[in-house]
């Protein structure tokens, strides 16, 4: 399965997995990029949180 790399100059590119992977264009040591999945972001409460972070604000800018 080919999986995503990334070197520490920037270039992408695919590739067979690998224990250790060098870059294609530059030789450097690439890391695998591990793509984040929408199941492991965090739960963020928006609702009466951000009305009193808003109504803050505009206290804030109100009383200058």
């Amino acid at each position: 399965m080919q999986r995503t790399y990334k070197c520490k100059y920037g270039h992408k590119f695919k590739a067979e997995e690998k224990k250790n992977m060098t870059c294609s264009e530059c030789n450097a040591p690439a890391e695998l990029i591990h793509w984040n999945e929408v199941g492991k972001f965090p739960k963020i409460p928006f609702g009466l949180g951000f009305k009193k972070e808003l109504g803050d604000i505009v206290k804030t800018i109100k009383g200058k």
